[in-house]
């Protein structure tokens, strides 16, 4: 307790850069003084020192000395009334979890633990950015923080394996998953830079989504073993977890899935190449075998998959069981977590629904020309009559903000170059008169006080994630819908083929005309791509559905 009122107080005092809630009053500026600060100083090297000593203890395996250090070290971080107290308090329980796990001391290390995350996640909030808290000439405290998520997350997915009760095992196995959640929020606001908590409010959990026929599968990557969490319709409110453990860990995965890609890739110049099926096999093995049996058992035809880290950067409609693609068996979405999206269980259909088309048809800025972006938009504004243009000259900001900020627009349908790399920051999309960033789109995409309702769907589609440290570049095109308040976003994961991207988009809003679900429409596109001379997964496999499925 004494504890959270000094987190308030931080808070209070601002000494915490972070996603302060704007509608939580400051506390008053507390009087300080010379002696004050002392003690706080004296008390936050003490903590250091004893902390130190305790993780040379544990290094040692002199755990019972280590515990006692570390406890000390833990006291003294209180003492220390600072933000960067509190950053050792986290630092020093996370340490104290660590002895008890060395000691085989589940429950007391789970305890420690939490302790730690109540702090650095108060009431499912991130309240200051960890990186710039790190210690001197160590990685930064978010990097350092990625760790101590997984690690508790381990830590209560070993417990309930071994749980025999089963109302405690379902809660060890939710408040696994919640803690990557925390871990997910953590990174979205990493690459945004700042707070992207304004639009969850009103959302509903995926997994509480009354949908009959839609499965959410949770994979959970750690350093030995792949864990999927799966929650399946027709449960109670509370939604029971099935849990299933793969034998392979991290590494293994993220070889398989750069091999993935690599092999995608090289449908552009080969499109008779199957190279891709082995590894497309393989992930298809560790992801969605394990579950076959529940799947077909309760009818599923829908999966929702809230992928981390690498698992962003692949197709999951192009996994492979030997015969076929998991897309001719399931419509496919991806959503960045389950509490960062705000689902909705009405269809887009085409009656009275307002549409906003813009792009670029011309070459520009060291771009190529888009060969196929007038039909794209020719096609698609025949299917939606209320729809406004905004092309070539006109697809600037200043325009596209006067459209956004006098119309309620449904959906919004962009056709530009665009960027994703490793922060949003350097992402962009390309207008006539310059570039958008990613922080920008978002700001004209999301709701504001003339226009209230979220926009139902966000489409880009000619984007493109960058090379390199693409699991970053993967979460921003995640990241995208959130930011933005959208309830979907229809993207592609790579620069695919002109042409095909043309039929994809075209035949998927064709297919919600036909009144099917977004996800079933993108289906129903890739399936017909398939069947045509474009059948390798480079040309249909990139388009993939984010948030709302429905």
């Amino acid at each position: 307790m004494r504890l959270l009122q000094l987190f308030i107080l931080f808070i209070g005092l601002n000494s915490i850069n972070g996603c302060v809630s704007q509608t939580e009053p400051a506390l008053p500026k507390q009087p300080s003084s010379a002696m004050t600060d002392n003690i706080s100083q004296l008390a936050l090297e003490k903590s250091k020192a004893l902390g130190e000593k305790g993780k040379e203890f544990e290094q040692k395996q002199q755990y019972d000395e280590a515990v006692i250090l570390t406890r000390q070290a833990i006291f003294k971080a209180q003492e220390a009334a600072r933000s960067d107290g509190l950053v050792l308090f986290i630092r020093w329980q996370w340490q104290l979890g660590r002895i008890f796990k060395a000691q085989g001391k589940i429950n007391q290390a789970i305890v420690a633990y939490q302790q730690a995350l109540q702090v650095l996640v108060p009431e499912g909030t991130f309240r200051w950015e960890m990186k710039e808290y790190g210690m001197p000439g160590e990685v930064s405290l978010y990097q350092e923080l990625r760790h101590f998520f997984f690690q508790l997350a381990d830590l209560l997915l070993q417990r309930a394996a071994t749980e025999t009760n089963p109302a405690k095992k379902q809660h060890d196995l939710r408040q696994a998953r919640k803690t990557i959640e925390h871990l997910k929020q953590a990174d979205v606001e990493n690459y945004f830079g700042n707070c992207v908590t304004a639009f969850q409010k009103n959302g509903k959990r995926l997994d509480e989504i009354q949908d009959a026929r839609t499965a959410v599968i949770y994979p959970i990557l750690l350093a030995e073993r792949l864990e999927l969490l799966v929650s399946f319709p027709n449960q109670e409110a509370s939604s029971t977890l099935h849990r299933f453990s793969v034998p392979v860990g991290l590494d293994t995965v993220r070889e398989e899935v750069r091999q993935f890609r690599e092999q995608l890739d090289v449908g552009y110049l080969q499109p008779k190449s199957t190279s891709f099926k082995r590894n497309a096999q393989q992930l298809y093995s560790w992801l969605i075998e394990p579950l076959e049996h529940q799947l077909s058992q309760q009818g599923i035809d829908t999966l929702v998959f809230v992928p981390e880290g690498v698992l962003h950067t692949i197709p999951m409609a192009a996994l492979y069981d030997g015969n076929q693609f998991l897309m001719e068996n399931f419509a496919v979405a991806i959503t960045p977590g389950l509490s960062l999206t705000a689902p909705k269980a009405d269809r887009l259909i085409s009656d009275n629904l307002q549409a906003l088309l813009g792009g670029i048809t011309m070459e520009t800025q060291g771009y190529p020309k888009l060969l196929y972006a007038p039909f794209e938009i020719e096609k698609i504004s025949q299917l939606y009559s209320h729809s406004d243009r905004l092309l070539n000259e006109q697809f600037t900001e200043t325009e596209l903000t006067k459209a956004l900020n006098n119309q309620d627009y449904s959906l919004v349908h962009f056709i530009s170059h665009a960027e994703f790399a490793d922060n949003a920051a350097q992402s962009f999309m390309v207008t006539f008169d310059g570039t958008l960033t990613l922080e920008e789109l978002a700001t004209l995409i999301q709701p504001t006080q003339q226009r209230k309702t979220p926009i139902e769907l966000l489409t880009l589609s000619a984007c493109n994630t960058a090379e390199g440290d693409n699991e970053w570049a993967a979460l921003g095109l995640s990241g995208m819908a959130v930011k933005a308040g959208a309830r979907s976003v229809l993207a592609t994961l790579w620069k695919a083929h002109d042409e095909t991207t043309y039929h994809l988009i075209t035949r998927f809003y064709k297919a919600l005309e036909d009144k099917k679900s977004k996800a079933q429409a993108l289906q129903s596109a890739q399936k017909d791509l398939l069947d045509s001379s474009y059948h390798h997964p480079f040309y249909w496999a990139p388009l993939v559905l984010i948030g709302n499925w429905l």
